[in-house]
């Protein structure tokens, strides 16, 4: 066992005495002082925004997220949905996983996609011979849904969904994070994503992409195709609009938002870029995945419109704090959490302060001192010094 950051890269081994205590943890066997010590080194990779690797398979590595129930404060390990799965026999096979991917569930979560493995995002054309029920459908919706998982892991292995005044990046900046990512997520074998990314959604750009992909020898018999990122206004029908062209770009296929609703922009959008049928040399844009972000300028994600007022309010409060010599870092999870309306704000890893900005939460509200509902407040400017006291109090 194995503690790794976002990007799949390892920070350290186990010792023998922690993973014994993970194990005891897993099955249940731990009580007393063992069961504080392995809560304590779970919080501690928690806290760190890390994940834990099982060494079980030799082939693939099985990745788990430490995730805290709010109802009842305590911690479990739950596996990553999309990564590999345990080997026969391990301890950590059980977790609470299977009750949120039964077949029947129709919106399956978004999940973490481990670098270096080919995405996959799109199926070859249709052969003569299949039809609907060979499982090509069902195929369909998966390769749509990884769209949604990729933007995501590119959001939080990048940092986006992290903000520290200390950390700020320009515009320019934070797309570069996003392509250094990409570089690390194959479509296909031995092709990195980044060779066939533009981050600029107009009609040039759409053009160059059309070049390279016209050119490349290394699809093979695949179907070809790259990716379109940009900050976008709005995503109305089947329409991406910004303010580069008045009449939009059209997309063929289906527009994935994260959280289960839609929001206004500005939104960061993936979309796939590809012939619709084969023999085409009409490319065009396909499926579409979205996150709402802050700003243009700040591609922090929101997961309400509503937070967009609080929170650019918490971000202005932070760089106060910070110029007060407090840097405090606020961490919005996108994926591997039951909640995502919660903001976890900490500073030098003493004082943690969970928040929602909605008015109403979404699922059960944690029964601890250090979780505040913006709502429960009388206003904005309440609710910003109550954040403002939380953090710099007897400093």
């Amino acid at each position: 066992m194995r503690i790794i950051d976002k990007t799949a890269a390892q920070v350290r081994s186990l010792t023998p005495t922690e993973e014994e205590l993970l194990v005891g943890f897993a099955t249940g066997n731990l009580a007393g002082p063992r069961l504080l010590q392995a809560n304590q080194l779970l919080m501690k990779v928690r806290s760190a925004n890390q994940w834990l690797a099982c060494d079980c398979r030799k082939d693939a590595l099985p990745v788990l997220n430490v995730t805290l129930n709010g109802s009842t404060g305590t911690l479990f390990l739950k596996n990553n949905p999309g990564t590999a799965e345990h080997a026969p026999g391990c301890p950590f096979t059980k977790d609470e996983r299977e009750a949120s991917e039964q077949p029947h569930d129709p919106a399956p979560p978004a999940a973490w996609l481990a670098p270096d493995t080919p995405l996959r995002l799109i199926g070859d054309y249709r052969k003569a011979g299949d039809t609907a029920g060979s499982g090509v459908e069902g195929s369909e919706r998966r390769e749509q849904q990884r769209l949604l998982s990729l933007l995501l892991t590119w959001v939080e292995t990048s940092g986006l969904n992290l903000y520290a005044t200390h950390l700020k990046k320009d515009l320019t900046g934070q797309f570069a994070e996003l392509r250094s990512v990409a570089s690390r997520y194959p479509l296909l074998e031995r092709v990195p994503a980044s060779n066939y990314l533009e981050t600029r959604l107009d009609m040039k750009h759409m053009m160059m992409l059309k070049a390279r992909l016209r050119e490349a020898t290394v699809f093979g018999n695949h179907r070809r195709h790259g990716l379109m990122l940009d900050c976008v206004d709005q995503i109305k029908g089947r329409k991406l609009f910004n303010n580069r062209s008045e009449d939009g770009f059209d997309f063929q296929g289906h527009h994935l938002y994260w959280g289960g609703s839609r929001a206004s922009g500005p939104l960061l959008a993936l979309a796939l870029y590809s012939p619709a049928t084969a023999g085409s040399h009409f490319y065009e844009l396909i499926h579409v995945a979205s996150v709402p972000v802050l700003s243009r300028a700040h591609l922090f994600p929101v997961y309400r419109d509503e937070e967009r007022e609080p929170l650019k309010a918490l971000v202005s409060l932070i760089d106060w704090m910070a110029s007060k010599g407090v840097k405090v870092q606020m961490r919005r999870p996108v994926i591997g959490g039951q909640v995502m309306d919660e903001l976890v704000l900490t500073s030098d890893q003493d004082r943690v302060l969970s928040v929602s900005l909605l008015e109403q939460p979404i699922g059960p509200e944690p029964d601890a001192e250090n979780f505040k509902r913006y709502a429960d407040f009388k206003s904005l400017e309440t609710f910003r010094k109550f954040v403002a006291g939380f953090f710099m109090r007897e400093r």
